[in-house]
């Protein structure tokens, strides 16, 4: 007699059994010191390849050179006027490159002429790079500051255009045909519905683009620079000091991270609902 045919009472009731949940110990050490491993590890490989000679001391300073660089560099406020200096440039052309790529990216997302004339000059000047455009730039605006505010926000208008209208393009179109239903204009529809989808993308662009910033102004900060991490860069480089080298490097990277870690901060205020997998 099968089961099935058999009585309720001699049948042999079996639940399904779940799979076994898998969990991970996750490290109790804080974020902050579990990110900050890898730099100490390579600071440290750095210095024993020097101390053993893998590296030329005279060429590559190790780290523990830095520290009186800095010094040096601080006490005669070279420093504080270069970290100033760079700064104002880099941000400069950061603020004025992504105002103009969201301006862009909103003409070629919600229109289709202003996508068919903006879209194809965007793709056109996508490929060229900045570094070089930095002599034609010297030949058309001279060698001022505009010059190279200018190509920094050149560069960094890419990013943010790109992925900008990425977000306004891909939204999911049951969602206009909502906002249609429920009455929402032009004006309600975007924003209520094309902004907030945009959003994610832009902030995506914009950490781009800021790192873009920082690493343009070690070429243009090269040319005819009277203050900066660039002039700072040029002088120990006629002089052969490759410890400040190192330290105005440095520099370049600490500002670079720390303008990262702001616009995640304001994205994660702007956004508050959207989590990132942190991995197991």
């Amino acid at each position: 007699m099968s089961v099935l045919s058999a009585p309720t009472s001699q049948r042999r009731l079996t639940t399904p059994r779940l799979p076994l949940r898998v969990t991970s110990k996750r490290s109790r050490l804080p974020t902050w010191l579990l990110r900050i491993i890898s730099p100490i590890v390579l600071l440290v490989v750095w210095e024993l390849l020097v101390d053993t000679g893998v590296l030329t001391r005279s060429i590559i300073a190790p780290p523990t050179k830095i520290p009186a660089a800095i010094a040096e560099l601080w006490s005669d406020g070279s420093l504080q006027a270069g970290l100033l200096a760079s700064s104002g440039r880099a941000v400069s052309g950061l603020l004025i490159g992504a105002a103009l790529g969201v301006i862009f990216a909103f003409i070629a997302g919600l229109w289709r002429i202003g996508h068919h004339a903006v879209d194809p000059i965007a793709r056109l000047l996508l490929p060229v790079p900045a570094t070089g455009l930095v002599t034609l730039a010297i030949l058309v605006l001279g060698i001022g500051e505009w010059t190279k505010i200018l190509l920094i926000a050149f560069a960094t208008f890419f990013p943010v255009y790109t992925n900008t209208l990425h977000g306004l393009r891909s939204v999911d179109p049951k969602f206009v045909e909502l906002a249609a239903v429920a009455g929402l204009r032009r004006g309600g529809l975007i924003g209520s519905v094309l902004v907030p989808s945009a959003t994610p993308n832009f902030f995506v662009g914009l950490r781009f683009s800021a790192s873009i910033s920082w690493l343009l102004l070690v070429i243009v900060e090269q040319v005819n620079t009277k203050a900066g991490l660039g002039f700072i860069l040029t002088t120990a480089q006629q002089y052969f000091r490759t410890d400040i080298i190192m330290t105005a490097l440095l520099f370049y990277a600490i500002l670079g991270l720390v303008s990262d870690a702001i616009i995640v901060g304001i994205s994660l205020l702007v956004l508050p609902w959207r989590k990132e997998y942190a991995g197991s």
